[in-house]
């Protein structure tokens, strides 16, 4: 991965500024320094190696400080003013924990069962493609990093290396994320290579008839230096021109994939209960409530305000996951709560990448798995089955 020499000293300059700050005395003041008393927040803080980090929006400044403006932006970037994105983050702050008192919480189980496994944590990495952009490594150290706490990983159709490359890189369990293709063979192709890497399952998006209108990401890439489009390794060894993504998708196509895969068909993208009791009707295997990160439509909601009705649109008839905007384990409770069977987490497993590799992965998920059950254990539940929707409530206002 090529780094920025200019990047990465004025992103040292600003950690030796914020260390020398944090440690002077005048912070300890009553009513000076305001504004750089708020830096002394822990989120704000830019820490100077791995064992230092102490949540995702640590490691998100570890990140940015090591990736060039492209690589960053592809990243964090939604699509036009970036509200769904933000809404994504902001739906979890309109909830509140309703926690229970006087329960042994000494034994916390953290297990989920989806489509038939079972799973450490409710906690799965979304699927991210060209993550040869972010880590040499790319994919492989993300697989290292999931493997190490057996998080369930979604691999991405556009991933930089292929769905075998990344079987063979560890041993957590593994999805495949399908981009709909007009092209009936190049399905076919992929689907294949799934199904020949011991992939459990296929998630097909259906949220992109075209691509989202992500500004930032298009700005920085003008300004790029790379040589070459990233590697997709699912797409190669195909005969003919890859086409990713289809606006002719319908239902008649989710029909054409299950009659094409002897695997689990879920739909990621499902954001509305009219489309869930579709996706019901059409048996598929279950459900991703998501806006693709906020980089698709703009349309302002965020996937928590969505869950709700595709929970009970589905009514316990198969699972339904959500990703967008999950930061902490107080955000994993609150989906939960909400009726979510499991999340997704796209962003910040990517921060940990960049910032340190598959430790940095694997770090990010120790840091979300150990926030969560903290959360469960203030709440009073013991297994996940235990949280309901009585621990959460709106924020009056």
């Amino acid at each position: 991965m090529n780094e920025h020499p200019s990047a990465l000293a004025r992103a040292a300059a600003r950690r030796r500024l914020l260390r020398f700050l944090l440690q002077s005395p005048l912070l300890a003041a009553p009513g000076l320094l305001g504004p750089v008393r708020a830096l002394a927040r822990p989120e704000f803080a830019v820490p100077g190696s791995l064992d230092e980090v102490l949540d995702v929006f640590q490691m998100q400044r570890v990140a940015q400080s090591k990736l060039d403006p492209e690589a960053w932006h592809f990243i964090v970037n939604g699509a036009d003013d970036m509200r769904t994105l933000e809404a994504n983050r902001a739906a979890y702050s309109a909830w509140q924990m309703r926690v229970r008192r006087l329960v042994d919480v000494s034994k916390v189980d953290t297990s989920v069962e989806i489509l038939g496994r079972k799973l450490p944590t409710p906690i799965l990495l979304a699927p991210a493609g060209a993550q040869q952009t972010i880590h040499a490594d790319a994919e492989l150290a993300t697989m290292r990093g999931a493997s190490e706490r057996g998080h369930l990983t979604i691999v991405s159709t556009t991933s930089s290396n292929s769905v075998a490359e990344i079987r063979a890189a560890g041993a957590a369990p593994l999805w495949f994320q399908l981009y709909p293709s007009p092209d009936q063979g190049l399905m076919r192709h992929l689907l294949a290579g799934a199904e020949s890497a011991g992939c459990l399952a296929v998630a097909v998006t259906v949220d992109s008839p075209t691509r989202g209108n992500r500004e930032g990401e298009r700005w920085f890439a003008r300004l790029s230096t790379r040589k070459g489009p990233p590697r997709m390794g699912n797409l190669e060894g195909y005969q003919g021109p890859p086409r990713i993504g289809d606006p002719a998708l319908t239902w008649a196509s989710v029909d054409w994939l299950k009659a094409n895969t002897r695997l689990p068909i879920l739909l990621k993208g499902i954001v509305t209960r009219e489309d869930a009791e579709l996706a019901v009707r059409r048996r598929v295997d279950g459900l991703i409530v998501s806006n693709h990160g906020g980089r698709q439509e703009e349309s302002g909601r965020g996937t928590l305000e969505c869950l709700p009705e595709v929970v009970a649109a589905v009514n316990g008839r198969m699972p339904v996951l959500i990703d967008g905007g999950i930061r902490r384990g107080t955000d994993v409770f609150k989906a939960l709560a909400l009726g979510a069977d499991a999340v997704c987490i796209g962003r910040p497993y990517l921060f940990g990448l960049a910032a340190y590799g598959d430790k940095g992965v694997a770090k990010v998920l120790a840091i979300l798995d150990a926030e969560f059950q903290r959360s469960m254990q203030f709440a009073g539940t013991t297994s996940v089955a235990a949280i309901k929707p009585a621990f959460v409530q709106r924020r009056p206002g």
